[in-house]
């Protein structure tokens, strides 16, 4: 392959037409410039949405790809004034890189030795770095030996199309208004592929996405101009979605709140509340003393948000917290009723649980509703209620409270 062939072959190449003026020997620069600052030539396919996405393209954590240097390559040719080609040899040509188009510092440059056949040459400039190849405008001067730089420099222009972005790169907005980077997705054509995937591999540490405002406008905002939720967020545990932030501003997550209500709230139920006393002490706990012998009733009501977040709320669990002090007085029923706007029974019953809690050491026990436990914003009463039973009247049974645990989400 012969010297032309050679540098015609070069992909993206900065082409330098440079003319030597015989009677001042100085370099002149009298052609143009095409300057391509490829920042990577890895592919950065596209990849599909949704929590495992398909192995589509080339993956540099799975096979290991280097990243691409930060270099710029030149190709040039040196003539005489007549045009001809200068002598074949090594000419020492310095590449800087500018963000005017006169004066200035360079912002990187770069010095080397280049041989030269039939006046063509090809170089790189390697010191440039992505805080410099930002996307700002960039000018291109050349000196030949001891000479003085040639002008005008040449504006730098960049590729129409670029495989992806170096690792590192930086896109800065310089303009007064629009956007720094625009990530479009096979716009109206019904694809569903992702606009924009960002990933961080490490798995000891790292953040995929890190951003910052320094204004009074939002730091993040996220728009769907259809039916779909503004924003879904997905777990380790197998890829169904955490919680989401939906169109019209309801959220559903899958994480669980919890509600406490202390022994104190407890009120004394039915016929037995003329031989039950109920005395109070520590945090929050409730002594129910029983002035005569056989089954009390004392209850809850448990205030709930039926709503939360936009979404109905579920009362998954109830937790009662106890101890006796004699295990042959004990909790003989729990149930959990909900209320109920219209229609007989006037309330649904969660649960209805007949064993016998006997412990004589503070401790918990949990019943689930296993159906009409979800709440609305017409039926969000609950209450608890615990049939007690006391074998001697000098027998006491503690409550320290209730715990109900709300879920969120809708879809489960």
């Amino acid at each position: 392959m012969n010297g032309q062939s050679r540098f015609q072959n070069v992909l993206y190449k900065t082409q330098i037409h440079i003319r030597r003026c015989e009677m001042k020997g100085k370099w002149t620069l009298l052609g143009s410039i095409l300057a391509v600052l490829l920042l990577a030539l890895a592919a950065g396919l596209t990849r599909a949405q949704g929590p495992e996405p398909p192995g589509e393209g080339i993956q540099p954590q799975d096979v290991g790809i280097q990243a691409v240097d930060a270099i710029i390559p030149i190709q040039g040719r040196l003539t005489d004034a007549s045009g001809n080609p200068v002598p074949d040899g090594n000419y020492s040509i310095t590449a800087r890189i500018y963000n005017v188009a006169t004066g200035g510092t360079a912002l990187c440059s770069d010095t080397d030795t280049v041989a030269v056949s039939n006046g063509l040459f090809y170089m790189d400039i390697d010191f440039c770095t992505p805080a410099i190849l930002n996307g700002q405008q960039l000018y291109l001067g050349i000196q030949v030996g001891s000479d003085a730089e040639m002008s005008p420099r040449k504006a730098i222009y960049p590729v129409p199309y670029a495989w992806s972005l170096r690792p590192g790169a930086i896109i800065s907005n310089t303009a007064t208004s629009g956007h720094g980077l625009d990530v479009w997705s096979a716009a109206g054509d019904g694809r569903t592929g992702t606009a924009l995937w960002v990933e961080n591999t490490s798995t000891a540490s790292g953040i995929a996405l890190w951003a910052i405002a320094h204004g009074t406008d939002a730091t993040l905002i996220a728009s769907n101009d259809s039916s779909g939720p503004l924003i879904k967020g997905f777990g380790g545990d197998g890829g169904e979605d955490e919680f989401r932030v939906n169109n019209q501003g309801s959220i559903e997550t899958k994480a669980d709140s919890y509600i406490f209500v202390p022994g104190t709230e407890a009120t004394v139920n039915g016929a037995s509340a003329a031989t039950t006393a109920l005395r109070y002490y520590g945090v929050g706990q409730v002594v129910v003393d029983p002035s005569t012998a056989g089954t009390k009733y004392i209850q809850f009501g448990v205030v709930l948000p039926s709503v939360l977040y936009g979404q109905p709320v579920k009362v998954e669990e109830v937790t009662i917290f106890y101890k006796t002090s004699n295990p042959s007085s004990y909790i003989d029923e729990t149930r959990v009723y909900r209320q109920k706007a219209t229609g007989a029974p006037d309330a649904y019953n969660l649960v209805t649980d007949t064993t016998d809690r006997t412990s004589t050491t503070y401790t918990s026990y949990s019943v689930t509703p296993t159906a009409d436990n979800t709440l609305s914003a017409g039926e969000g009463f609950v209450s608890v209620m615990l049939t007690l039973y006391f074998n001697d009247e000098s027998h006491e049974i503690i409550i320290g409270g209730v715990r109900v645990r709300l879920g969120h989400h809708s879809l489960y």
